[in-house]
């Protein structure tokens, strides 16, 4: 969003965190141009799609001031969620500065398809009204951030492709990446730590969760890379998609490892320290997922997706993997 160092930026912290002290208040000072407000002042139609995780909780309300809002970064149409995470069923969503509740009424109602049709709705507009004009779309999805919620059609692609276990799935992520060149042909993976539990040493009820688990997770990672291509493919339907550039980010230093170490079915009991039994979680193993839970998977889970590095979003030493946010 600005090109400089986060305690530059008033982010030393998520807003949620935020204190009174230089660097830690959440506040994106004037002297600090986002892209938004740069491309702007080009000539850019500028709009803003998904997660806004960069207004001080303390100005949420609908009193304002805006200025901390995307509308006073430089971007002229929102339509997105507040904070660092919302439920793709039921969103805590906005429509530049006005709450809205879009799901109300509509069985099967999930923000992942509805901001993909929202973009397009507005890319298609905005070269009707001015197709001469450059156009920046700034599009942050919820996935595969926590609460992992994928539809059940993608949900059921999943079945039985975890069955393998972390440990064996790790082995077919690194011989993967090395085929494709992705890593080079000597690099040596990191030891799995004694910390998480091998796959071999759990019970026929814990693998059956776990992989449940990860299937939620890979529905909501296809899902939402589905969603994208929606979006993509309307540029290309307008005939712009050889005179656009596309920045596609995926990582936030690595998959989330904030479902704990047994994973859960509501994922703000894993940050207050709480974990929920396996046995519990059994009993949700038909509505994983839907909106009656709001999942993460375990840790261990986490470490293999981030193949080859070590540790997990959390420690930014694991580098980039795919956990978008």
């Amino acid at each position: 969003m600005l090109g400089h160092n986060h305690h530059s930026s008033g982010f030393g912290v998520i807003s949620e965190q935020a204190t009174g002290y230089p660097g830690y208040d959440s506040i994106i000072t004037k002297d600090k141009a986002t892209i938004g407000e740069i491309l702007k002042e080009n000539g850019y139609a500028t709009s803003w799609f998904g997660k806004n995780h960069n207004t001080p909780t303390y100005l949420y309300s609908l009193a304002g001031p805006f200025d901390q809002w995307p509308s006073g970064m430089g971007f002229e149409y929102f339509y997105g969620f507040m904070g660092g995470e919302t439920n793709q069923w039921t969103p805590y969503l906005f429509r530049d500065h006005t709450a809205i509740f879009p799901w109300i009424g509509k069985p099967g109602y999930n923000l992942i398809t509805d901001m993909a049709d929202e973009a397009i709705k507005y890319l298609t507009e905005s070269n009707a009204a001015a197709p001469e004009k450059p156009f920046f779309l700034y599009y942050v999805l919820g996935g595969t951030h926590a609460p992992h919620h994928p539809t059940p059609e993608w949900i059921a692609k999943m079945k039985g492709k975890f069955d393998m276990g972390w440990n064996d799935l790790r082995e077919q992520i690194f011989a993967n990446q090395k085929k494709l060149g992705v890593i080079p042909p000597n690099t040596e993976l990191t030891p799995w730590p004694d910390l998480l539990p091998k796959w071999d040493t759990l019970n026929p009820t814990q693998k059956k969760m776990y992989a449940h688990q990860a299937e939620i997770f890979g529905a909501y990672a296809a899902y939402t890379d589905h969603e994208i291509g929606r979006v993509i493919q309307a540029v290309e339907d307008l005939g712009k998609l050889d005179n656009t550039l596309i920045i596609y980010i995926s990582g936030d230093n690595g998959t989330s490892a904030e479902g704990s170490a047994i994973g859960t079915t509501f994922d703000l009991d894993a940050i207050q320290g709480i974990d929920m039994p396996v046995d519990a979680q059994l009993k949700f193993y038909n509505v994983l997922g839907s909106d009656l839970t709001t999942p993460h998977m375990s840790v261990a889970w986490s470490w293999a997706f981030d193949t080859p590095f070590k540790w997990t979003k959390q420690i930014a030493s694991s580098s980039v993997a795919p956990g978008r946010v």
